[in-house]
């Protein structure tokens, strides 16, 4: 689990009064690659893995989503104020992916977005993503996709200067952390934000 003085923590605890002003188009456009597999949908118990400020339990009501339950987890305590200030329709607690505060198969649908580059350990994230799923549950990832040449300058960028610890993976290497996860990859869509930005979302089965 990140440390409470990790570099990430510290990142979107600065940022979360500001976050969504900032990142507004982009907050917007990775929903929308989101929303086709979850608008409308029966989603049972919902596990949303850095939550951030509560933009998706937001947009799962106003998509008309049939949600039993929601969990939002968050490493960054101010991101959770922001969440629950904004959202307010379900739980938000302190976590990280490495160390889910949640029991062992509690959820029907787990949402991971534009955390994966952040997570210390890419494989140990992706099985305690698993072991907060009930087997046949379903787990929607997205994340920056470094098979564009634009995302590999970018990671290359922020490795070699004050974000060393962040990392982006390809859509081939998410699938295959993905599948020595315990999952089945099930379908896989691609988008982007604004010139720069370029994104993967994977829909995957717990098997």
């Amino acid at each position: 689990m990140q440390p409470p003085s990790s570099p990430v923590r510290r990142d979107y605890d600065a940022a979360a009064a500001r976050y969504d002003r900032r990142w507004a188009r982009y907050n917007h456009d990775s929903l929308a690659l989101l929303r086709p597999w979850l608008a409308g949908q029966a989603l049972g118990r919902v596990l949303d893995v850095g939550c951030g400020t509560g933009n998706l339990a937001r947009a799962l009501y106003g998509w008309g989503a049939r949600v039993d339950a929601y969990v939002g987890v968050d490493l960054s305590p101010e991101m959770l104020r922001a969440a629950a200030d904004k959202a307010g329709a379900g739980g938000f607690a302190a976590g990280s992916a490495a160390a889910l505060p949640v029991a062992e198969g509690a959820f029907h649908t787990v949402v991971s977005a534009s955390t994966l580059h952040d997570w210390p350990d890419a494989d140990a994230g992706a099985r305690e993503l698993r072991r907060a799923l009930h087997t046949g549950g379903r787990l929607l990832l997205l994340d920056w996709n470094r098979a564009h040449f634009r995302m590999r300058f970018l990671n290359a960028g922020m490795r070699l200067t004050r974000q060393p610890y962040r990392r982006m993976y390809s859509t081939a290497e998410m699938r295959a952390i993905l599948l020595n996860a315990g999952f089945r990859v099930l379908r896989e869509a691609r988008g982007g934000s604004g010139p720069v930005w370029r994104l993967a979302a994977l829909e995957a089965a717990a098997v």
